[in-house]
């Protein structure tokens, strides 16, 4: 799947989307010069020197005689203002990423540490599906009310992504079926479709504000007509101009407000229709490759369509976001007898898109029993803290190394790689990994977790300085965390490490601002004990600011501003250069490899840089890039996996190219195989 080339097919949308945006501006700017003028046709006593002199016997055509210029212009002014208005406040409702969408469509933040079956599970899945993608290891938010089968993506790219999930999606499906679902709206994260969304919200909401206005000004004129009427019945005469003054003029402004709103949502449907029915069968299979398994999508459709409440949501928020739920949120009559304006494809077509020997029947939603016998690892049973579980797997550990220790009579370098090897091979190997986890999910063990990593060889005199720097920092509690988890990290493949660190963030996400301030001071700290910086430390500190800061800080859309690669020449010459020479030892086969990359990719007239270890140059190499268009950053990422394939792929040169991918916010599942 080229999700570089649909990330440029999701950009050039927007054009569309404002073509579209524009037809409905200009239609609701004629309607209201129409009002406008009907009202004043109706009532010529509002402006008695218009058309009373030169309309004689008045007919409807007569409207248009009360349109001029000057009117038009104030009137365009005002809907293009009020429409412009309600766009810029929402834009800056949504400015904090897709945490505000799932805040208003009830969605409660899941904790990483929960105890719940279901959340675990669900929690499980898309830790999986993000490391396997590439991606960070987004929030995730439950739709606590919601007893429809559906879920989301939200945010502005990849770092502050957040994916929500209905209760009925959580309950009712199966671990396969679920996994489908999530396949799907990664794929939506993956393919720009997440971001055009939101831009679409803002828009929507503009549009949609003006049936809103109508909806006031109509409640409006007829509590004014209740009371004028409660007042003129007081008196036993009254006059025409009485009558004139309640709130018949205020109703029927309101009722046209309300018909100007109505055709508003009508250009509203017709708009979400246009940018994402076509997506959502591209992101059914793109959820095939990510599960490898037809049926997991499949049999989530078929399960909606069982029957009950099927994908609907009740949050009154629903319709300015149905286009970006996995299926139909609001089911209109109207919308599915007309498909043209309906968000999504009919659940038949889509399922036989991907099931052609489908046979029409609809598949039961699985029992709490079935999800226990499929998921027994998660079921309900004695609960362990995590603080007794890394104690105890942590003793363990260290008594196993210190008997390896024991019981050796030689430590040659030969005889340490071969015993990492066939420890990273070993139970011990998993039993690490398992303890990092549990550690990942609690937001305290998280950055004790962080600080572990980037710790110096125990005979190293740097490792005790940094010890001394963390109880500094943290305290004697977080420096016995750190000791508890260290045999662990001791035995952790160096393939693992950075994938336990995209464990950890929804954990980090959960510090306060003050904490955070001090995670990264002590991060920078721990780096620069020993006076250098290495490329994991490097890769370690880059990764974690990337996925965190948009949370701390107000996220920001990456705007696109360089699509001429030539003009990009140097900061993709100073990528490749440093990864192809930090990938290997010797001149030659450095160039070789860099040569390979940029004739794959197709990037001429680039030369290899020598090389260096400050990263200062490379840095702002990759600031630059960051603002490149997709299909620049597709190029360069295949350039760079083919630099380090080109003679094996290095656990170190696998983490650079990783992270670089992080900063392009630019996931690359499968680009390594």
């Amino acid at each position: 799947m080229d999700f570089f080339g649909h990330q440029d097919q999701a950009r050039k949308r927007t054009k569309l989307l404002v073509l579209l945006f524009a037809l409905a501006l200009f239609t609701l700017i004629f309607l209201t010069n129409l009002l406008v003028a009907g009202l004043l046709w109706g009532n010529p006593e509002f402006f008695p020197e218009m058309g009373q002199t030169s309309i004689r016997n008045p007919s409807l055509l007569d409207i248009f005689h009360y349109m001029s210029w000057k009117s038009w212009f104030i009137i365009s002014a005002a809907v293009c203002s009020f429409v412009g208005l309600a766009y810029l406040y929402k834009a800056v409702k949504l400015s904090s990423g897709g945490a505000s969408i799932a805040q208003s469509l009830g969605g409660r933040l899941l904790h990483p540490d929960t105890d719940d079956f279901y959340e675990k599970r669900l929690l499980n899945i898309i830790e999986e599906m993000a490391i396997a993608s590439g991606m960070p290891v987004p929030q995730v938010y439950l739709l606590d009310e919601e007893i429809g089968i559906n879920a989301f993506a939200a945010g502005f790219q990849p770092s502050d992504a957040v994916i929500g999930v209905t209760k009925g999606c959580l309950t009712k499906l199966s671990r396969l079926q679920l996994q489908g679902v999530i396949g799907h709206e990664f794929s939506h994260i993956l393919n720009g479709d997440m971001k055009m969304n939101m831009r679409l919200i803002a828009i929507l909401f503009g549009i949609l504000c003006i049936g809103l206005l109508g909806r006031i000004i109509l409640e409006s004129g007829a509590r004014h007509s209740v009371y004028s009427r409660g007042r003129s019945s007081s008196r036993i005469f009254s006059s025409s101009s009485n009558k004139k003054e309640g709130g018949v003029p205020l109703f029927f402004i309101g009722l046209g407000f309300m018909i100007l709103g109505y055709s508003g949502v009508f250009f509203g449907k017709l708009i979400q229709a246009a940018v994402s029915r076509q997506r959502e069968y591209l992101a059914d299979a793109s959820a095939v490759q990510f599960t490898r398994d037809p049926q997991a999508i499949a049999e989530a459709l078929k399960v909606i369509g069982y029957g009950g409440v099927g994908s609907a949501i009740g949050n009154s928020h629903r319709e300015e976001f149905s286009h970006a739920f996995f299926g139909n949120a609001i089911y209109n009559s109207f919308s599915n007898h007309f498909g043209f304006l309906s968000t999504h494809p009919k659940l038949e077509e889509r399922i036989r898109r991907i099931d052609k020997q489908w046979d029409g029947e609809w598949v039961q939603p699985q029992t709490l029993r079935q999800a226990y016998d499929e998921s027994p690892q998660l079921a309900p049973k004695a609960k362990i803290s995590t603080e007794e579980l890394l104690t105890g797997v942590a003793a363990a550990m260290t008594a196993a190394i210190d008997y390896k220790d024991s019981s050796s009579s030689k430590n040659s370098n030969e005889q340490t790689d071969k015993s990492i090897t066939e420890s990273d091979n070993s139970d011990e190997g998993l039993n690490a990994e398992a303890v990092l986890t549990a550690a990942a999910h609690d937001p305290s063990n998280a950055r004790a977790l962080c600080y572990t990593l980037l710790l110096a060889p125990s005979s190293s005199l740097v490792h005790e300085q940094q010890l001394d720097i963390i109880q500094q920092y943290c305290g004697i509690t977080l420096l016995d965390q750190v000791k508890q988890l260290l045999p662990a990290t001791l035995q952790l493949k160096d393939s693992k490490r950075l994938a336990v660190i995209d464990k950890a963030i929804p954990a980090l996400k959960l510090l306060s601002a003050d904490q955070y301030t001090e995670f990264k001071q002590l991060l920078i700290k721990l780096v620069q004990a020993d006076g250098k910086i290495d490329l994991f430390e490097w890769c370690a500190y880059r990764m974690i600011l990337q996925y965190l800061n948009p949370t701390f800080n107000k996220a920001k859309p990456i705007k696109a501003k360089h699509g001429d690669v030539k003009k990009l020449s140097n900061e993709i010459e100073t990528l490749l250069s440093f990864v192809a020479n930090h990938g290997h030892t010797s001149l030659e086969s450095a160039l070789d490899s860099f040569n390979i990359a940029a004739g794959i990719a197709g990037f001429e007239n680039l030369s290899l840089q020598p090389k260096t270890h400050s990263f200062k140059a490379f840095n702002i190499a990759l600031d630059t890039l960051t603002e490149a268009y997709p299909h620049v950053k597709g190029r360069l990422m295949k350039a760079l996996a083919a630099c380090i394939r080109a003679d094996g792929v290095k656990v170190s040169e696998r983490e650079l190219v990783q992270t670089i991918g992080a900063i392009l916010e630019c996931p690359t599942p499968n680009l390594f195989n």
